[in-house]
């Protein structure tokens, strides 16, 4: 099975796609949003990166800004990757099998661009990179008992302390294919699989007590968790600290050189940051597109700039990079065809110290 092959599935199914992302009746969507029940959501937006060989761990702790050597076997971490001048090239969730084997879970229009910078900085590790966007398919849970709800339906748990927990993954075997599911978030589990098996499972999971959910509410708990996604268009646009990723995991100061480090720790250290991320809403319309410049509303400087956005209903919520001056100003600020910024409160505490522990 091919990518137009899952659509097609899914096609029967009763999705419509938009921009590679499924979406199912409005009435079944709102209905979960009312009661509040465990989604089943496609994510085909989403890509993956296979990293495997003895020399993995060594190679990417030297790359990356989160610290994989701590991190134990069987968990995920957020993180990026950085040019020399500690611009970001990729974010993503990094995921520990063991030392020997990782998968970086990132935009499906990122993938190849991560691929390539990753890949100058590797040959001299045992270690193979490989894009599995298109290989290995991803669903997701969400809803409030979203680690619960995945422990049980795919048999992972033999007792309720093997939960699924944020930052916590789990292999399992489906049809004699090993499958994974982690626990992004409190309420997101993300689930990969040879793309070959994704629709037995999904018949499987769509019998239980899930109800098909667009891939627009998927992004939308993403942004009201305050958590970040990179695409292509914003490659290279952003240092860490403007996507909060220092207060999120993603960052770590006690680790050693990687690529970009330096940039990034003297950032920190002499709190030089003047751009951070930022939670809003706007009013319904044109769906703003990542990287799409912010302005005050007074002179038309430009500000900031998108990061993630998704519908609503009746509004847009999305995450952006404000300048910090200019929101404790309490400065208007818009998008260029003139749509106002709502400001809204994130869920952390983005001027947190991650120096201070």
């Amino acid at each position: 099975m091919d990518q137009q092959q899952w659509q097609d599935f899914l096609t029967g199914m009763g999705a419509q796609w938009k921009n590679g992302a499924a979406r199912f009746t409005e009435s079944a969507h709102n209905v979960e949003l009312q009661q509040g029940e465990l989604q089943l959501v496609d994510l085909s937006p989403l890509g993956a990166i296979s990293v495997t060989g003895p020399d993995s761990q060594k190679f990417l702790q030297g790359q990356l800004t989160c610290d994989l050597v701590n991190l134990p076997d069987g968990h995920s971490t957020l993180g990026s990757h950085c040019n020399p001048k500690g611009r970001m090239i990729s974010a993503f969730q990094a995921l520990k099998i063991d030392q020997s084997e990782f998968i970086l879970l990132l935009p499906r229009d990122l993938a190849p661009i991560a691929l390539a910078a990753l890949k100058k900085y590797a040959v001299f590790f045992k270690t193979e990179l490989t894009d599995i966007s298109d290989t290995y398919h991803w669903l997701g849970f969400s809803g409030r008992e979203a680690g619960t709800s995945a422990s049980n339906l795919l048999s992972l748990a033999h007792h309720s302390s093997d939960d699924l927990t944020p930052g916590k993954l789990a292999t399992f075997d489906h049809n004699g294919h090993r499958a994974i599911a982690v626990m992004l978030q409190e309420r997101q589990v993300a689930i990969g699989l040879p793309i070959d098996q994704a629709a037995d499972l999904w018949q499987k999971l769509a019998e239980k007590p899930a109800t098909p959910g667009n891939y627009s509410h998927w992004v939308q708990q993403q942004i009201d968790a305050g958590i970040p996604q990179l695409y292509a268009a914003t490659s290279e646009m952003f240092i860490p600290q403007m996507l909060n990723l220092q207060v999120l995991g993603g960052v770590n100061f006690k680790k050693g050189c990687y690529t970009g480090q330096e940039v990034v720790a003297r950032m920190q250290y002499l709190g030089a940051a003047k751009r951070r991320l930022y939670r809003a809403r706007i009013d319904n319309g044109e769906l703003p597109a990542p990287g799409d410049e912010i302005f005050t509303a007074t002179g038309g400087s430009s500000v900031g700039n998108l990061v993630l956005a998704c519908e609503g209903g009746s509004t847009i919520d999305m995450l952006a990079v404000l300048t910090n001056r200019k929101v404790a100003d309490g400065e208007t600020l818009q998008l260029a065809d003139g749509r106002v910024l709502e400001l809204l409160e994130l869920p952390y505490d983005a001027e947190a110290d991650p120096l201070a522990n």
